[in-house]
């Protein structure tokens, strides 16, 4: 099996049964594997319809793990080649998995980052911010993993594609959305071939359900530097 598609989810109702279908509708030959996170807005229900669904690995979890865990524990239960997370908000497209996989292949890749800003590198980081303040956190982010490891990324925050057998070898730790930095911070540390493709991208607005909040940086940015100094 080539690919492994993750979807986790805590309170996605709006958009859960949509980005299934989309994972569905993915011709690589794959599996889906789902976790919910405890949802408790109706997510959980309607994952409960689809449990005969014999397309779908569905995991309830009796209380919220966090996001990380949930990625780790998909990681231990793919059987893909390469593991693909794109989130259940539908911020990220699924299709993206098609040309993210080509480069991989193509290249000889361990793992390929999507990037919001892969096209937009002329623009200044002050006027980003100012179009949206979160970027920031992507901005620094990106900033510290290209100076601690040499490297010349747009963007480390959004949806990947890595080889599952090097993502298991990573034994990332951390269960929150701090996750997300300590596999960027491990892969660079130890050297794999990592290239960028360009991200298509939707944000929402917290109005529309975004969880992602300022304070999530604190924990993500001292992962960063946590790997780089210790590991």
């Amino acid at each position: 099996m080539k690919l492994t598609i993750f979807i986790g989810c805590f309170n996605e109702r709006p958009t859960i049964l949509k980005t299934v279908e989309h994972a569905k509708s993915i011709t690589i030959d794959k599996e889906i594997i789902v976790i919910d996170n405890c949802s408790t807005d109706g997510t959980r229900e309607i994952l409960e319809g689809l449990t005969g669904d014999k397309d779908l690995k569905i995991i309830f979890h009796s209380r919220n793990m966090g996001v990380g865990y949930s990625a780790w524990e998909a990681a231990r239960l793919a059987r893909g080649d390469y593991f693909y997370g794109p989130g259940a908000d539908l911020e990220y497209s699924m299709e993206d998995v098609y040309k993210m996989t080509e480069i991989m292949e193509r290249e000889g890749l361990d793992a390929v980052f999507g990037s919001r800003l892969a096209d937009r590198k002329e623009i200044s980081r002050w006027a980003l911010i100012k179009e949206r303040p979160y970027w920031l956190g992507t901005i620094i982010a990106t900033f510290l993993i290209n100076m601690f490891y040499g490297r010349n990324f747009t963007d480390v925050i959004a949806v990947k594609l890595i080889r599952t057998d090097i993502l298991r070898s990573l034994d990332c730790s951390a269960c929150n959305q701090a996750f997300e930095f300590e596999l960027v911070s491990k892969l660079c540390r130890r050297g794999y071939k990592i290239d960028e493709a360009r991200a298509s991208y939707k944000p929402r607005t917290f109005k529309e359900g975004k969880k992602i909040r300022a304070f999530d940086m604190m924990p993500a940015l001292w992962t960063i530097l946590k790997v780089r100094i210790f590991r």
